[in-house]
């Protein structure tokens, strides 16, 4: 309602006189409470919402701090798995439910599952009832294969690979393999693998893989894969694959072993000194190049010599064949080249030395070997004609070329049971006597599981390198 305009009569001026409202309508009862309580609702709406969402941000944060938790739980489950394996290599069982003194939480299991290059450790942890999940791929230790080397294995149809698993970070041409339905090898290229025959495992190529017999495991290559027809198992193409790297200097980690003075031992003279070190394993060193003989009477049941013979004290006729059985758990490095012109093998299951030099490798003909052989040259065999055992497995960065003219030689089997790392530059450090570097004969290599558990937990020569590790999905 408008103002009543008046003019004034003594003034002439005008003015508008407000409304006045009845003083009843000031203070009618209720009148301000819709809009009071209209305020408190939208008040506590707003209250309401703020703490639903400070709620939902402290339940938010407190869950990020749980799967945090459950995260690095599921690494100290990875890590508590790596320590057991460091110990024991052949330790597949995995663990079970494991609580942590003074940490929230638990770890569920790790489990152990084995690939052709690798182990795979997939660990489950909780937290509050957040679940987290890491998984790491593990690069075998080089001394679980039967024979591991850097470079190409290339018309090697006379190295012949009796038991255990092959690995070669170069190409793989032409390889035979012992086959048996109870044999299962598994082989692995960096490069082209080229498999012949029929492998009763499963075969890995970094490159192609040319399948010209049949592969009754699975197939897997980083590039293309030939002849898929004749493969058994599964077959993956175009996979990115991680190869293990192989350790410089394989010698360096023992050169705080007992000293080894002269450049030529008798086995006797080595098994004295074992017996005496005092410590397991019992570490010799020799700065140099070492050359371990049979000693001039050795093999004839005479009297044994303990003299310093040279490196030529094989040539007076003693029979290679006949072996020494050695005691004890040692490892035998030197910083040059290794040359065994004897046979060597442990007397019973327990007993095994490791030979490691950071040169070249070199076993005479008709030697028959058994333990971890390890060097940072090139391995090599003399004496074409004779047979020649390793008993282990073989590690080696470069193998020596097959000497083709003993192919047709009789008797010319030479058979590897052992295991030799070879890590140099493959031009050889040693006297390099009677040796160029090739394999004078058949090389049959079987991989001895006791043996090389027995060196496992004082070897580091490409001891699990880790290959990934990544927080994983969990099962469904």
């Amino acid at each position: 309602m408008a103002g009543t305009w008046r003019r004034s009569i003594a003034t002439g001026k005008g003015r508008i006189d407000a409304v006045r409202l009845p003083g009843r309508c000031w203070y009618r009862r209720g009148s301000a409470l819709p809009g009071v309580l209209l305020a408190i609702l939208v008040l506590s709406l707003l209250g309401a919402g703020l703490l639903s969402l400070s709620l939902v941000e402290r339940q938010g944060a407190a869950n990020e701090v749980k799967i945090t938790q459950a995260t690095y739980l599921s690494e100290a489950g990875i890590n508590l798995a790596l320590a057991r394996l460091r110990q024991d290599p052949g330790w597949r069982e995995g663990l079970g439910e494991t609580s942590l003194t003074g940490v929230q939480g638990y770890i569920q299991r790790v489990d152990i599952s084995q690939q052709v290059l690798s182990y795979r450790l997939r660990s489950l942890a909780q937290v509050g009832g957040v679940q987290r999940a890491v998984e790491v791929d593990l690069a075998r230790p080089l001394y679980t294969f039967a024979l591991a080397t850097a470079g190409d294995l290339d018309k090697q149809d006379k190295l012949i690979i009796a038991g255990g698993d092959i690995l070669a970070l170069g190409d793989i041409n032409n390889l035979k393999v012992v086959f048996g339905e109870d044999n299962v090898i598994n082989v692995a290229a960096g490069g082209n693998l080229t498999v012949n025959g029929t492998l009763q495992g499963s075969a890995v190529a970094g490159g192609d893989l040319y399948v010209k017999g049949t592969i009754k495991g699975d197939a897997t290559a980083g590039g293309v894969i030939y002849n898929k027809d004749k493969i058994y198992g599964n077959k993956f193409e175009g996979v990115s694959l991680t190869f293990p790297s192989f350790p410089d200097n394989p010698d360096a980690p023992f050169t705080n072993g007992l000293t080894l003075g002269k450049d030529t031992y008798t086995i006797e003279e080595i098994q004295a000194m074992v017996n005496n070190a005092g410590m397991t394993p019992a570490i010799l060193y020799r700065q140099g190049d070492l050359t371990i003989t049979a000693g001039h009477d050795n093999d004839h049941g005479n009297n044994n010599n303990n003299g310093n013979n040279n490196s030529n004290s094989n040539s007076n006729g003693n029979d290679h064949s006949t072996p020494y059985y050695y005691n004890g758990i040692a490892i035998i490095a030197a910083s040059g080249s290794i040359t065994l012109e004897t046979s060597l093998l442990p007397a019973s299951v327990g007993n095994a030395w490791a030979f490691i030099a950071g040169g070249d490798l070199n076993i005479s003909g008709g030697t028959r070997l058994g333990g971890v052989f390890i060097d940072g040259g090139t391995f090599s065999k003399n004496d074409r004609g004779q047979e020649s055992t390793i008993n282990g497995s073989l590690v080696t960065r470069y193998v020596g070329a097959i000497d083709e003219g003993s192919y047709d030689t009789s008797g010319s089997n030479q058979e590897i049971r052992g295991n030799d790392n070879n890590n140099g530059n493959g031009q050889g450090n040693g006297k390099d006597k009677d040796n160029d570097h090739k394999i004078k004969g058949k090389i049959r290599i079987i991989y001895d599981q006791n043996l090389v558990g027995s060196l496992a937990p004082y070897l580091s020569q490409g001891n699990w390198q880790i290959l990934s590790w990544r927080v994983a999905a969990l099962e469904q």
